[in-house]
């Protein structure tokens, strides 16, 4: 069922929020310009602290005994995580010997889907038409239909009541030593968990399919009458719930040896080295990992120092083709005008911005980068006055 509201916004209104916009681009756009230049900073030292570490560590053979040698010092070391303690979730009785226990929920539910769509009408008035669309969804959130355009008929429970859960070892050994709180949630490799053919759930009237217990709502499990198929026949606020652990495996880890544990190394650049990964690596793999990390979030924050400008000059300029909208076709025509004119302005904005944090952290590189620069400007203007006299020779015989 789709609900359709529409809505004429006068021209004198679309210019006020546009010129109050004004203020939000200019936050936006200066708001970029320390985001690039420190993102280029934590880079430089997050780099430059992988380079000492992975100067200064020291790859030891087995974890099985502590080496008091290494006290203190950056290790490198392969090794199975392990641990005793046994993970339980009391209410769907599961207990499993894991270094995690991960309770993930799904509830039945109501969710609202809009399309929005604008026509620019003569004099600077836009038509808005809004399409609502309502469907039953599997969701591990929960959706907040107080918010919904039409609510009648469409109500969610609004909280879980089995809400998702994580139980995590307390003690997790790797060889002689053991790991920290830190280090423990950083292991990986969750896989699903079997519920195997024996599992009963102590709740009532729920079904298991495969891995997934299938809980009705309270109002059906209350009712020992009601044997409705939960799982052919869902209503809102069932819920549906799977298991995922993490079981004792392989793992390696780059972190300064403390004793019978291990703490981050801080490198001259005051940047952390602490590195975990799971299966067997080598210290070199390790480091070259965090390395491409490291280079894949400079470039992500590049991107959005950049977008801040971009976004932020648009509503700067939207009062103008706002203007211009008394006539659509101009207010078309200024907007992907004044589209080029932020890009035109971001673009350079944002590489200045990148070329002084480069001369300000990365002082060698960026000089090298600017005289080769130069030289390649000095080559194409040398080749190009050769050719010239060449061309010009036709002309002058004709």
């Amino acid at each position: 069922m789709s609900v359709t509201k529409t809505e004429t916004i006068g021209w004198g209104s679309r210019l006020g929020s546009s010129v109050k916009g004004i203020l939000v681009g200019l936050v936006l756009f200066v708001a970029g310009f320390p985001v690039l230049f420190i993102n280029e900073g934590n880079t430089v030292k997050t780099a430059k602290a992988l380079d000492e570490g992975q100067s200064v560590c020291v790859s030891v053979d087995s974890n099985a005994t502590i080496d008091d040698a290494n006290n203190g010092a950056l290790v490198h070391m392969n090794g199975k995580a392990e641990t005793a303690d046994t993970l339980t979730d009391g209410e769907f009785g599961i207990s499993v010997n894991a270094i995690k226990l991960v309770r993930k929920v799904e509830m039945y539910q109501w969710e609202e889907t809009s399309k929005t769509t604008e026509k620019k009408n003569l004099g600077g008035s836009v038509t808005r038409t809004t399409t609502y669309d309502y469907s039953k969804v599997w969701s591990d959130r929960a959706i907040d239909s107080s918010s919904f355009e039409e609510q009648a008929g469409h109500e969610n429970p609004g909280v879980f009541e089995f809400p998702g859960q994580t139980a995590l070892a307390s003690t997790v050994t790797f060889g002689a030593f053991r790991l920290s709180e830190n280090q423990i949630g950083r292991i990986g490799g969750e896989k699903p968990y079997s519920l195997g053919k024996d599992y009963k759930c102590p709740l009532e009237r729920v079904k298991v399919q495969g891995s997934t217990i299938y809980v009705p709502g309270a109002e059906t499990r209350l009712n020992a009458l009601n044997n409705r198929d939960v799982v052919a026949q869902p209503r809102i606020g069932d819920m549906r719930v799977t298991f995922s652990v993490i079981m004792p495996h392989e793992i390696s880890i780059v972190a300064k040896q403390h004793g019978d544990t291990f703490v981050p190394y801080v490198a001259k650049t005051g940047k952390k080295v602490t590195l975990l990964s799971d299966g067997t690596k080598d210290a070199a793999e390790m480091f070259a990992n965090a390395q491409s990390a490291n280079t894949t979030l400079c470039w992500l924050i590049r991107l959005g120092g950049f977008l801040l400008m971009y976004f932020g000059l648009r509503k700067v300029l939207s009062p103008i083709s706002t203007v211009l909208d008394v006539l659509p076709i101009l207010g078309n025509i200024a907007e992907v005008g004044l589209g080029i004119v932020a890009f035109a302005v971001a673009a350079p904005c944002a590489l200045l911005t990148i070329a002084v944090a480069w001369f300000f952290y990365r002082p060698v590189a960026a000089i090298c980068l600017g005289v080769a620069a130069v030289g390649i400007v000095v080559l194409y203007k040398k080749m190009k006055g050769a050719k010239k006299p060449a061309a010009e020779v036709p002309q002058q015989q004709q």
